[in-house]
């Protein structure tokens, strides 16, 4: 088990360049993680470490994210948690990027690869039942308890925890966490699905390389040509890392846009149900067009929403809609109600509101690695609630009702 003491990585952590990728994906100055690693040859490991740590990293109002006092103590922060952990049972296996699977020991930290043995469900293709991925049927899909992968109907792998990665191929072959997980006995697959359900995420990497984030209660579908014909369709939240081929673009299609791209990082939000719809830009350029309307050309940091019909682009913090791949939320002035229906879809848990809430606002970054009690706990420090269960139902009360 190779341990470095945390000077081996610290060099790292305050290359502001290094850090703003790691943390975001995304740097101002154009970084390049591949030319980074040329420049320190020997020390990948401990790059890989550095990005790890980085990535436990939460926003707080009151730190400079790039100051050495912010990443001394998150540092500190994550080695607590972690030392919180019981780690007597954990098998070794090699180095994953997983933050939750790294673990500090003694002072020094020790990169650790949980077994996967009875995560993973895998169905072999000669007695996996056609299942109907209709849209009358997706709802029942993501109220299930495992992340699904369908292979013309079919499903292949079913895997019970959340924030795997998976890699697909167009052959039908999937990779989970770089183990070989299923292979399709078909020369080509027609049609590929994923469905996250309620409370999972999974980060997804495409046939061309692009990587997709994508979040509780979605799923996402592309053709067996997707190399020569880069069409997704996408229903609820993803996050995209798209891979530049300016020959081939690339297109998302949800129910209230299509996006046109050649190679940029975005995030798309279109929830079935939901009041409003948006794509933020964070790099590169995407247009957007919304029904039969006139394209519309993004810039980095706009964000486009629909709602109602009308359409809106504004400036925005674009961290604030793509933390939570890194499981943080960060709300600035958002409705409670809002923040309670996204927990609800995050830790796949029904919450009800008794009275009225409407006027409470919301500020700041919650943790999602906490349970969602602790998330509630500390929403109630700041807004006057509080909550109880019955049954599998948590209902939020306000505390005002209560004094009256």
């Amino acid at each position: 088990m190779a341990q470095y003491a945390f000077k081996d990585i610290e060099e790292f952590l305050h290359d502001d360049d290094f850090f703003q990728w790691a943390r975001d994906g995304v740097s101002d100055n154009g970084f390049d993680i591949d030319c980074y690693k040329c420049q320190y040859p020997g020390c990948e490991d401990r790059i890989d470490l550095a990005i790890a740590v980085i990535r436990t990293m939460n926003v707080v109002e009151d730190y400079k994210p790039f100051s050495r006092r912010y990443k001394e103590r998150s540092f500190a922060n994550m080695m607590k948690k972690v030392q919180q952990q019981k780690l007597q049972n954990i098998h070794l296996e090699k180095f994953s990027f997983k933050w939750k699977q790294i673990a500090v020991y003694a002072a020094t930290v020790a990169v650790l690869f949980l077994s996967t043995l009875g995560t993973y469900y895998f169905l072999s293709h000669s007695k996996a039942p056609s299942i109907d991925v209709s849209a009358n049927n997706l709802d029942s899909l993501l109220s299930v308890s495992r992340i699904r992968v369908l292979l013309d109907g079919k499903e292949a792998v079913a895997i019970e925890r959340s924030n795997a990665e998976i890699r697909l191929d167009e052959k039908g072959t999937v990779i989970v966490d770089e183990r070989l997980m299923s292979t399709s006995k078909n020369d080509r697959v027609s049609v590929n699905q994923v469905v996250v359900p309620y409370g999972k995420r999974l980060k997804l990497i495409l046939p061309d390389g692009t990587s997709l984030w994508i979040n509780s209660g979605s799923s996402i579908s592309y053709g067996s040509d997707f190399s020569s014909n880069r069409k997704l369709n996408v229903q609820g939240e993803v996050y995209l890392d798209v891979k530049p081929d300016k020959t081939h673009p690339f297109v998302v299609t949800t129910s209230n846009f299509r996006v046109f791209v050649t190679g940029t990082a975005f995030n798309i939000t279109d929830y079935s149900g939901e009041d409003e719809s948006s794509v933020v830009l964070v790099r590169g350029s995407v247009n957007v067009r919304v029904g039969d309307r006139k394209e519309i050309c993004l810039r980095p940091s706009e964000r486009l929403s629909v709602e109602d019909k009308n359409i809106r682009v504004s400036e925005v913090d674009v961290y604030r809609y793509i933390c939570w791949k890194d499981d943080v939320m960060n709300f600035c002035g958002q409705p409670l109600s809002f923040v309670l229906k996204s927990l609800s879809r995050y830790y796949n848990t029904k919450i009800e509101i008794i009275g009225s809430l409407t006027e409470e606002r919301c500020y700041g970054s919650l943790d999602l690695n906490c349970t969602i009690d602790e998330v509630l706990r500390s929403i109630s420090e700041t807004i006057p609630i509080s909550f109880s269960r019955k049954g599998n139902i948590i209902y939020i009360l306000s505390r005002k009702n209560k004094k009256e």
